[in-house]
């Protein structure tokens, strides 16, 4: 029996719609990071999401902790930039999850240098719109 074809699969299969919606609020993600403002970046995420950001040292709690992390993050003058290079879209009724490749650009001692890396995205359906819940981000082996 496939999955689609069981009536004991917790998992609701997602509609093409669903999957592009998740796909936008990623690439959303990008340009709102690329734009540089802590506080419209961290109103992507719910009041109690967690972040493993990519130069984090630790487990970021709260949408407080995430935006302070995006304050020391996204500096003028020597803001990055990131660019969505892959996804994979899993969508579960109103919760998703985007697992995927992006590429930054980052300013290292005023050079710009790519830091490619990979990322995990929860994100839940709400009355705003789609919002991250959880999200990982560490830099690619080899980078």
């Amino acid at each position: 029996m496939t999955p689609a074809a069981s009536t004991h699969s917790p998992i609701a299969f997602a509609s093409i719609e669903s999957l592009h919606e998740v796909g936008a609020a990623t690439e959303h993600w990008a340009q709102t990071f690329n734009r540089g403002d802590p506080s419209e970046i961290a109103s992507l995420y719910l009041d109690d999401a967690v972040l493993w950001g990519t130069v984090a040292p630790g487990l970021l709690t709260g949408r407080q902790e995430i935006h302070a992390y995006f304050s020391r993050a996204c500096v003028p003058g020597a803001l990055p930039r990131v660019q969505i290079e892959q996804q994979h879209l899993r969508v579960m009724g109103e919760i998703a999850v985007n697992s995927g490749a992006y590429l930054f650009h980052v300013i290292d001692q005023g050079h710009e240098r790519p830091l490619p890396a990979r990322f995990s995205m929860v994100w839940r359906k709400t009355p705003q719109g789609w919002r991250l819940v959880d999200h990982h981000s560490s830099a690619r082996p080899g980078s």
